[in-house]
């Protein structure tokens, strides 16, 4: 570092050190002057200050209001940069849905709002019927483009309000939330239709996907692991009812 630089450095920490030391003197604002806008009152009360300290320090405290304004740009940055990091972490890698971990946070805010205030909410668990099959006769990419399908099925159908999540493999699960049981028994046999109704096609081919799927209503005092095992079974249970099919299936 040259003499210049370190004279700079030397030259702006002095100059702090001096306004602060300058502001301490200065008195204070009691509120806002008139004609000054309401919507920016820091920045227009800085601009007071600054015109009432000395001239030989009026550019040190702009150059120090400067520095404090990117620093706060700087943190906006990074507060929006954690964000969406944050949403890539429960995101599923191959549906536009989320995933398991962003399931799991939902859901137990969920049960958290019915425990408290009483909240009516359900989950269903989902299965998809004969993907294996799928995979064997169409290959693992028209697997992939099914998932997909599903996945956007049910975000088309459902809220906002509402949580859809791949829970991994060919399970997904949805969290319907201000919903008695009928309703959500209702909107689980909507959506199992959706995703029959509209073929997947890859590749030239063409073919029915369908869906399983068992309801769970939230009740007070439940866990997150009891609530996805209780639906698990009803979806076995439905599953099993269409065809006879097993956990292996």
């Amino acid at each position: 570092m040259t003499r210049i630089d370190e004279g700079g450095r030397a030259a702006r920490a002095y100059g702090r050190v001096q306004t602060r030391a300058a502001l301490a003197s200065v008195p204070a604002v009691a509120e806002v002057p008139a004609g000054i806008p309401e919507a920016e009152p820091a920045s227009a009360i800085a601009q007071v200050t600054a015109a009432a300290l000395p001239e030989h320090l009026r550019d040190a405290f702009v150059a120090l209001l400067a520095e404090t304004e990117e620093l706060r740009r700087t943190l906006a940055v990074a507060r929006r940069r954690i964000e969406e990091l944050e949403r890539l972490v429960e995101a599923d890698e191959l549906t536009p849905v989320a995933n398991r971990r962003g399931l799991i946070r939902d859901l137990a805010r969920t049960l958290a709002e019915v425990g408290r205030h009483g909240v009516r909410a359900a989950l269903i668990f989902i299965d998809v019927d004969k993907l294996k099959a799928v995979n064997d006769r169409y290959g693992h990419l028209a697997g992939d483009a099914a998932l997909v399908h599903i996945g956007e099925t049910l975000q088309a159908k459902l809220r906002e309000s509402d949580t859809v999540a791949r829970l991994g493999g060919d399970e997904f699960a949805v969290i319907l939330r201000h919903v008695d049981a009928e309703q959500a028994q209702a909107k689980m046999e909507q959506i199992v239709a959706a995703v029959a109704a509209t073929p997947v096609r890859v590749r030239g081919e063409s073919f029915t996907i369908t869906i399983s799927a068992g309801l769970h209503v939230l009740s007070p005092g439940e866990t997150v692991e009891g609530v996805l095992r209780f639906a698990d079974s009803a979806m076995y249970a439905h599953k099993a009812d269409k065809g006879g099919a097993t956990r292996s299936d």
